[in-house]
């Protein structure tokens, strides 16, 4: 077996989890072996004798049936791969658990098979080389220690192509990389919803861990707001929240929301389908023990989470309520809440006109005191979403500029760029207002004169590249995961 392996135990245990006390929670009409199994055969170690049995994966664990007792072994760290030995027509499908392995054999590549291979490969970490069923295409993201790529199958269909650097074998980080990449892999095969990415594999080299997902070609979050009435704004949020809701369901708190982290599904610029991306951070509540503690973006991230401290209560999904709380208003005021006034304390510009029922859901969202926060269910409930909006009259929602959102900043987005036109024409304004003040003046008066009218914006642009000084991380394994420890 690979030594190279990235979820592997140091200690060597049995492939097969023999304790019945496991499976008490299953519902076993559903784990029956009469519905859906696949019959292949295994050669035993000592007597060399082949056997029939029976196998099935069900809620991510891999069943065999041998009489009247079910063995069974959780397959989110459970490597695989398959070969076809011509000169036999034999199918070999090797299973790796820490440093156990099993061998199953068939001959016969029926749909029961097909099926079984493509459940493993929902399921398992292939120890294949992606290059032999995908082509990897243009780079369209990266970040700390990954990559993520457009790619295609042999039919044409697009995917994207997370591609991860392991920690060198031996170094200090790479079991806290490993850990947080297998939760990371079981959360999103855990989650079922339209609005999540799907994981259909995932691949193994010495490098590199290639994760194949859903691929999304609308864009990010704010890249449509202009074509938004009000009306659409509210779509768009209730189906946030209803994502989120469902994720909290599911007892998982996702912990790095941000507007690069909700992305439209289609290009239509009136579509407000969007999918949450992004389960590098997420983690089960139910857990004993987390992987990482204090995690997520500057500005965006709850204040429980930033101030968390070691050996402290764990925080709650209440910490994803705040950070939509903080996107919310960005959506419809395009500049951070937080950003010229002390951290809980809301202001609203009158100028954009937005319902009641809104700022009295952003209060509730963004208190400092997590119990004070509305859950998501709640959230739902409330006026906002059941108010039936006429876009007329609020233009103004749509003409906003962004330059004050963290989101711009944080992707590096020039000044030039991220400036909205009519504050470009308000900024040339001024310029020649200051230019005709300087006709009686000295050289030297002039040109403190002009640079004052320019100063507000430099300085607003200044101080939004202060405020997001943390998402320049290093890009080395040293310094890997120092904000999520």
């Amino acid at each position: 077996m690979k030594s190279s392996l990235y979820f592997v135990s140091s200690e060597r245990q049995p492939f097969w989890n023999k304790n019945l006390k496991s499976l008490v929670n299953y519902d076993f009409h559903k784990l029956s072996e009469d519905q859906q199994t696949v019959v292949l055969f295994k050669q035993g170690q000592l007597f060399k004798r082949t056997t029939a049995r029976r196998y099935k994966i069900y809620n991510q664990h891999l069943f065999y049936f041998r009489e009247v007792i079910i063995y069974q072994r959780m397959v989110r760290s459970v490597a695989f791969q398959f070969q076809k030995i011509n000169k036999e027509s034999l199918l070999v499908i090797t299973l790796s658990h820490d440093q156990s392995q099993l061998q199953l054999f068939t001959g016969n590549r029926i749909e029961e098979v097909e099926n079984f291979i493509n459940e493993l490969k929902l399921n398992c970490i292939q120890e294949q080389m992606l290059i032999n069923f995908y082509k990897i295409n243009e780079k369209i993201g990266e970040g700390i220690t990954c990559e993520v790529f457009l790619g295609s199958n042999q039919q044409n269909q697009k995917f994207a192509i997370k591609k991860v650097a392991k920690a060198p074998f031996g170094h200090k980080m790479r079991d806290k990389q490993a850990k947080s990449l297998a939760e990371e892999i079981f959360i999103m095969r855990s989650l079922d919803y339209p609005n999540i990415p799907k994981l259909y594999e995932v691949f193994e080299s010495d490098n590199y861990i290639e994760l194949i997902m859903t691929y999304y070609e609308g864009g990010h979050l704010y890249e449509k707001l202009q074509n938004f009435s009000l009306s659409h704004k509210q779509q768009l949020v209730k189906d946030i929240v209803e994502t989120m809701n469902y994720v909290h369901s599911q007892q998982i708190m996702h912990r790095d929301l941000k507007p690069q982290n909700i992305m439209y599904k289609d290009k239509d610029p009136k579509s407000t389908d969007i999918a949450i991306i992004d389960f590098g951070f997420a983690t089960n509540l139910k857990y004993q023990e987390h992987v990482l503690y204090n995690c997520g973006t500057h500005g965006y991230a709850a204040p429980e989470v930033q101030e968390y401290k070691e050996k402290q209560k764990m925080y709650t999904t209440q910490c994803d309520v705040y950070s939509l709380g903080i996107i919310i208003y960005e959506i419809f005021f395009g500049v951070h809440p937080f950003r010229n006034s002390n951290i809980g304390t809301l202001t609203f510009n009158d100028k954009i006109k937005v319902p009641q029922s809104l700022k009295n859901l952003l209060i509730q969202m963004t208190r400092i005191q997590p119990k004070q926060r509305f859950t998501l269910k709640e959230c739902l409930d409330q006026d906002f979403f059941r108010e039936n909006f006429d876009s007329q009259g609020l233009d103004g929602l749509s003409k906003y500029s962004l330059v004050d959102s963290i989101y711009y900043k944080s992707l590096n987005i020039s000044r030039k760029n991220s400036i909205e036109q009519s504050i470009k024409q308000e900024k040339i304004s001024k310029f020649e207002s200051a230019k005709n003040k300087t006709v009686n003046s000295t050289a030297a008066e002039s040109k403190n004169i002009l640079l004052k009218s320019l100063n507000p914006y430099d300085q607003q642009f200044q101080d939004d590249l202060q405020f997001n000084e943390y998402h320049n991380c290093p890009n080395d394994f040293n310094n890997f995961l120092q904000k999520r420890i």
